[in-house]
């Protein structure tokens, strides 16, 4: 079946990449906030905590506002809420008017991200893989956009603030030029509301340790190399160029390779990718080892969200919208656990030890995923057998 990116796509796209852009929007202000309001770490850390708390309330209650509300309604409203969260991060003056306007992003952040991945996985069908994938490709670019519109405000002199304010232009024009389109979620089946397989919550717990590991990286790749690779803190920042990019690359690769491959096998190669990318940057000791090992596991962690997502809506493409929700709560949860506990166990031992986490997470999700395949071609193969009996 051919892939077509009509109108409707181009839009869930579009809206991905704005809420990709806001996702990373509190983590890159956090030293802005604290200098003008005078938190600690702590207190700048609640930020992206927040985020994630109210992500995974999204989560767990967009299959029951969708079903109340509708999709078409629900995509557009979870986008203003959203913006509305947005503008109070700029007009916050005190650490509690700031964490809480970020938890509201995070609620309408989540039914968003959860409404739009939903969406493409109906529309599209069994080409849903090559969707998603297109998809995470325009929210790597877009944090690429952030750090860009972030530089230039300050260069400018307009400050952070006008970054996050003028992407709201985004989900208004989405909005006026599309509010009309028509689209609504498939008649659910005669199921048990609220219920999945087994089968599915394994994929999801697949989700959970492929999302530990990509934010462990994320989160302390920066640090891992200022100290392993001996230098200052402006040029780790800058040689996490290379995992963002290789974010990118594979992603790229993973949406033209999933037009003629399977999510399992891409997936599959995805997560060695990652793991012999992680061989090659936990002993480095020069940057352009550290730099080449970045590369290389960004090409491999890029693919494995969106790669996992398709393979677990796959499991049951009738409750998509359900699915979908899941996986959002089981990715905030991973987003705000694993780097949590990287940092305790950096305090106890070292980081090049914590990071250990990384290629555990990366097994554990390659057992997860084998299981999962075990599982799926098992039916088939006693259905060969029957017919061969009779």
């Amino acid at each position: 079946m051919e892939f077509r990116r009509d109108r409707l796509t181009w839009v869930a796209y579009l809206l991905l990449s704005w809420f990709a852009f806001l996702q990373a929007a509190p983590g890159l202000v956090i030293p802005h906030l604290r200098h003008e309001l005078h938190m600690s770490y702590s207190v700048g850390g609640l930020h992206v905590a927040a985020f994630a708390t109210g992500s995974t309330v999204a989560g767990l209650l967009s299959e029951r506002i969708e079903r109340r509300l509708g999709r078409r309604p629900l995509l557009w409203w979870s986008a203003a809420v959203m913006a509305l969260g947005a503008v109070g991060l700029t007009a916050g003056r005190s650490p509690l008017a700031t964490v809480g306007s970020v938890l509201v992003m995070g609620l309408g952040g989540g039914l968003l991200l959860a409404t739009v991945q939903a969406l493409l996985a109906d529309h599209h069908g069994e080409r849903r893989a090559v969707a998603l994938t297109e998809a995470n490709v325009a929210a790597s670019i877009a944090y690429v956009v952030l750090t860009g519109a972030l530089s230039l405000a300050a260069g400018i002199g307009a400050g952070w603030r006008a970054a996050v304010l003028v992407s709201l232009a985004v989900p208004a024009v989405a909005w006026w030029r599309n509010h009309g389109l028509a689209f609504e979620a498939p008649a659910p089946p005669g199921t048990v509301a609220g219920r999945l397989p087994a089968l599915v919550w394994l994929a999801t717990g697949m989700l959970f340790c492929t999302t530990a590991a990509e934010w462990c990286v994320t989160s302390w790749g920066s640090s891992f190399v200022e100290d392993a690779a001996d230098v200052s803190s402006d040029t780790a920042v800058t040689l996490m160029v290379g995992y963002f990019g290789g974010f990118v690359v594979g992603r790229t690769l993973g949406s033209v390779l999933s037009r003629r491959y399977e999510p399992p096998r891409l997936l599959a190669g995805a997560l060695v990718v990652a793991a012999a990318g992680f061989v090659v940057l936990w002993p480095a000791h020069t940057p352009t080892q550290a730099v080449v090992g970045l590369g290389v596991v960004g090409v491999g962690i890029g693919n494995l969200f969106p790669l996992g997502l398709a393979v677990t809506v796959g499991l049951v493409p009738g409750r998509a919208a359900l699915a979908s929700g899941r996986a959002v709560v089981t990715t905030a949860f991973a987003g705000l656990l694993a780097p949590l506990t990287v940092g305790t166990l950096a305090d106890a031992t070292s980081l090049t030890a914590a990071l250990a986490v990384v290629p555990v997470s990366l097994a554990l999700a390659g057992v997860a995923l084998a299981s999962v395949w075990l599982a799926q071609r098992r039916p088939a193969a006693d259905q060969a057998s029957e017919t061969r009996s009779a």
